[in-house]
């Protein structure tokens, strides 16, 4: 079927009329989102799409994928891919679809790699083509790698609405397929990522689980988990299970190895590599407070100080012991263990930021070590000492991940911080090494400052898109606007960016909606760093949100439900 062009306000070119097109907008919005506007209801927005305005039946009973043209080692992973992308079309009708059709729709993928890794430098571009001919649908997707091939199959339901009205006395429900699309496209940034924070609040895996399916729906690749924090550290060790034994909330606030490898298997057919971070040298507190009964001495010094002010940022407090060598033979044990779950090649973010100077400057061991070291007892004494933990701590990771995986050394995620001030940054952490996560606000000369020194970087403005901000203190919260248009600079050291969800303020229960529908935003940007704005983008998020929400997330309102049906009349 021939694509047909659109009128300039994206409504279809052969609308009977004004009252006909609004009616029918109104009893089926998420199909005129599917059909309507350039880039009909697909989000992220893709590089090229020409979409038919005609739509034909289907039934997920009739729907086939052919994996003839894929590499025999990657067909396993991706027959699970076409699983969820089938259980997604499904949803759409809240899980039952009732108008039967028996409409063929075969999806024929060819993949041409045969690697199933998930790297910075893995291929993630697609061709997707849509044709309607004699009562069959044939669907044609080309990709270099099966993660490729996952986003077309994402784009593939994002061609396909419900055309169930909303009213509550009609029950039935049908889906409808774009009947004609050719969609050619690639993402912008290699690293598209969103932070969570367990720590903080214990956050169930089913939650994590229900955010790793609304990244998968806007792209997004990396799910940064900042697993441990001095508040607690939920994450078993196998070999050091103090950890848990002292740092959990409670026997049932604890995500277990195989929890974990269960995490990290679901995140990578939707897609998503799954990145740990064990925050240290500082928010390291509960979790590490038995070295001396256990007979290692202080593994971390300043722990749950009453007088917090003087010793961290917030309560409770906690810094690594960098003076105590049985330190880096506990971490030892544990990235040993890290190593062993993590996805190949493993990458690992070893925190590194917010050391309180106070807090070691209090510890008479901490003190020695430095005078025997040879340290001035001033502010460069103690970075030294900072960059000697991160020397240290990165020599272990070193030897175990090639111990357990035979990997070569692999780089490393570090938070900007003092320790990463352009002024100092050389002569401490090495640019080969260290990929430095940047979280200062967008005012900040770091980013730009980092660049021009040779380091790869991960923008996350912390004024920005951090998503806790706005609920507590002196913090002013970005609406999903205010996200949407941050773009980050084009140099060829930006790996990406992240959004980020603190959780002192946020548990299960509000979870969703103060992650979702803003995350999304920050996904397309980083996807295709579009040059339109947020008022383009306004529709197609609409409909990106009522997805989420068929796919069982409860993503925040966007505006009233008149500005919904009225494009462009709320700006």
């Amino acid at each position: 079927m021939g694509l047909q062009m659109r009128t300039g306000r994206g409504l279809p070119a052969h609308r009977e009329s004004r009252h006909s097109w609004q009616l029918f907008a109104f009893r089926q919005p998420g199909l005129c989102r599917t059909v309507c506007g350039r880039f009909g209801g697909i989000w992220p927005r893709p590089v090229t799409a020409a979409l038919s305005m005609h739509t034909v039946k289907i039934h997920p009973n009739y729907l086939r994928f052919d994996l003839i043209d894929v590499p025999a080692e990657a067909r396993p992973l991706l027959a699970e891919m076409t699983h969820v992308a089938s259980a997604n079309l499904v949803a759409e009708c809240g899980g039952n679809v009732t108008d039967l059709v028996e409409t063929p729709v075969v999806v024929h993928m060819t993949v041409k790699l045969p690697d199933t890794k998930l790297t910075w430098a893995t291929d993630e571009q697609y061709m997707l083509d849509v044709q309607t001919k004699e009562g069959a649908v044939a669907v044609h997707i080309i990709a270099e790698t099966i993660y490729g091939a996952r986003h077309a199959l994402e784009t593939f339901t994002h061609l396909v609405a419900s055309d169930r009205p909303d009213f509550p006395s009609q029950h039935n429900c049908g889906l409808r397929l774009v009947a004609g699309a050719k969609i050619r496209d690639r993402p912008v940034y290699k690293h598209r990522g969103l932070t969570l924070d367990t720590s903080r609040n214990f956050i169930p895996l089913k939650d994590i689980k229900r955010t790793l399916d609304g990244m998968a729906a806007t792209k997004m690749n990396v799910f940064h988990w900042h697993a441990t924090d001095s508040h607690s550290f939920p994450l078993e060790s196998k070999r050091v299970p103090q950890f848990t034994r002292y740092g959990a909330y409670s026997e049932s606030e604890i995500y277990t190895t195989e929890e974990v490898k269960e995490l990290i298997q679901y995140a990578q057919v939707r897609g998503i590599r799954v990145v740990i971070e064990i925050d240290a040298p500082a928010h390291a507190g509960n979790g590490w407070q038995w070295g001396k009964e256990n007979g290692y001495g202080d593994l971390a010094v300043c722990v749950n100080n009453k007088n917090w002010r003087q010793y961290c940022i917030q309560p409770p407090c906690g810094q690594l012991n960098p003076a105590n060598a049985a330190l880096y033979r506990v971490l030892k044990d544990l990235y040993t263990d890290l190593a062993e779950v993590l996805p190949r090649p493993a990458l690992f973010h070893m925190g590194g930021d917010e050391v309180f100077i106070g807090c070691w400057n209090s510890t008479e061991q901490i003190i020695n070590y430095m005078k025997n070291k040879g340290f001035e007892i001033n502010t460069e004494g103690f970075i030294r000492l900072w960059a000697e933990f991160h020397a240290r701590a990165l020599l272990v990771w070193d030897q175990q991940l090639k111990e357990t995986t035979g990997e070569d050394p692999q780089p490393v995620i570090l938070w900007s911080s003092e320790l990463t001030q352009a002024h100092r940054i050389q002569r401490y952490l090495d640019k080969d090494r260290y990929v430095i996560q940047v979280w200062e606000p967008v005012e900040s000369p770091l980013l730009i400052q980092l660049l021009r020194l040779g380091y790869q970087v991960i923008s996350v403005p912390k004024n920005v898109w951090y998503l806790d901000h706005g609920f507590w203190g002196n913090t002013r919260f970005a609406n999903w606007r205010r996200m949407y248009a941050h773009t980050l600079p084009s140099d060829v050291g930006v790996l990406g960016g992240e959004v980020a969800m603190w959780t002192e303020y946020v548990d299960s229960f509000v979870l969703d909606t103060r992650v979702w529908p803003r995350a999304a935003a920050v996904g397309e940007r980083l996807w295709s760093d579009p040059l339109s704005g947020a008022g383009a983008a306004e529709p197609r998020l609409h409909r990106m949100r009522a997805r989420l929400a068929a796919r069982g997330l409860r993503p925040d309102a966007m505006s009233p439900a008149w500005c919904a049906q009225h494009d462009q009349h709320c700006l």
